[in-house]
Formats: C-alpha cells, structure tokens, sequence
C-alpha cells in the first residue's frame, strides 16, 4: 500500500485544470533491479491509477472521484471504500478511545503505567497519543533526467529522509496541466485524513507525503522513495497523453463487492 500512496503523491503539483483527459505512464524500478509500468488516469475531478506491481498477487487500481477514494482488487472483485465523513467519525471515536486509555494508564503504579506503554508503543503505530514527527521539504540542485531539466525537493519526516521529486517546469511537458482539478482535489481530501489521524496510533499510517506536494513547484519526473534511509525505488516519466477518457474508467465494476473502511472497522 505504501507504493500505491508514493505513485499517487507524485502527481499532485501539476499546473491549472482543463477538460481534456490525461494518460501518465511511469517506469518504476525497485531497489532489486525489478522493474514496472503504471498508468494514471485523470478527467475534471476523478484519478484512477492502475499499478502494476511486481510481486503483486492481485490486480488492483485506486480511483478518486467525489470526495471518495476506492480501492478496487479485481481478482477477488471486491472494493474499499475510504471518504471524509466516515474517517472523522473514525478519528473521533480514535481520540476519545487513546483519552480514556490514557486516563487508565495514569491510575497504574508507575512501575506497571511505564511497562504497558512500552509494550503498546511497540504495537502501535504512531505511539501513545503522540503526534506524528515534524515535516519539512528541502530544495535542492538542478539535474538533467532524461530531456527535462528539474529540480530536486527532498522530504524528511524526522530525522529521515523518506522521498525525493525532481520537478521540471510545466512549459517542458505538453499536456501535464490537464490533470489538476483531479490531483488537487485528492491533495484536500488527503490533507482532511491527515487531520482526523494526526495523532493516535494510525497516525504513521496515514502519514503521506501528499500534504508536502504544494511546496513543489513543477511536474514530477523522477520520484525516488527511501526506506530507513535507503534507495527503495524510482520511478521515471515515460509520457503524459491527452485524450477523451470514458467515465466508467473511475467507476467500480457492476458486481463489486463494496464496504467502507469505517463499516470494516466496525466489524460490519
């Protein structure tokens, strides 16, 4: 899951919203040497991204439209769905949960209050109501990635260094404005889930980089993610095409199985 947020945070920096369509395509190899092709979709306000994924067991594609991500796994034809009501209800239920068990854990001898929070920092992302760590985006040199000439940003979350874009000025890419109602759109909505878990022990969960994105000026062509400080993957550009695109491209198949994350974590 954590590729599928890194191949989507990328795109959310390109220029002004138009009518037309867009297709991205994007050449992603692993630290292993495994490499692989996404596609990326974009109409008005709806994005759907078709990850292929090496090592995958399933075939899957994330589509947002109407405030509302969708994660859809074909092969079992089932779909979970995340959108911002239900995720303030989760938050709030969340933080009053952590309120309550703080509250328990103040009564417990010191002793047995500094053990269980060990044992449940340990468990937990995020930790004990403790806010995810700061943020900040660096900028850095300019470099040549193929023919586009960009600038590199870094993104740290702590002390790590957890993804670097290097971003070429729009003019160098014919067609990459077209896609931006959709992946500003999907930037606020990410932004509200970043609020509601900001902290509580998803927090790192739903710690992505696209709150970051608007301090990025330019179009992605390369992307680089890192894993405790190390090279994870990179992902290049191979070409951005403007064209009509069918709506049932950002619809979920008739027969679908669909559940929302707040009913799955209800038990529903």
């Amino acid at each position: 899951m954590n590729k599928v947020v890194c191949l989507l945070a990328w795109l959310l920096v390109v220029g002004p919203p138009a009518g037309a369509g867009v297709v991205i395509e994007m050449v992603e190899t692993s630290s292993s040497g495994e490499g692989s092709t996404h596609k990326i979709y974009a109409q008005g306000q709806m994005l759907r991204m078709d990850p292929n994924m090496k090592g995958s067991i399933d075939r899957m594609s994330v589509i947002f439209r109407d405030d509302t991500l969708w994660l859809v796994n074909h092969d079992d034809k089932k779909c979970q769905t995340i959108d911002k009501e239900s995720m303030e209800q989760i938050g709030s239920q969340l933080s009053d949960a952590m309120k309550m068990m703080e509250e328990q854990l103040a009564r417990l001898p010191e002793e047995q209050r500094a053990m269980m929070e060990k044992m449940m920092k340990g468990r937990m992302p995020g930790g004990m109501g403790q806010e995810s760590p700061p943020r900040r985006v660096e900028t850095g040199a300019t470099e040549m990635v193929g023919d586009y000439k960009c600038v590199v940003h870094t993104l740290h979350v702590g002390d790590e260094k957890v993804w670097e874009v290097c971003a070429a000025s729009k003019d160098q890419l014919s067609g990459a404005s077209e896609a931006m109602g959709a992946f500003k759109a999907l930037s606020e909505f990410t932004q509200s889930l970043q609020e509601n878990f900001s902290q509580g022990p998803f927090s790192s969960v739903i710690n992505t980089p696209f709150y970051d994105m608007d301090e990025i000026d330019g179009f992605p062509v390369r992307v680089r993610t890192f894993d405790g400080g190390r090279l994870d993957s990179e992902s290049i550009l191979k070409s951005v095409t403007q064209k009509d695109l069918d709506e049932s491209l950002f619809s979920v198949p008739e027969g679908y199985q669909v559940k929302s994350l707040a009913d799955q974590m209800r038990g529903r």
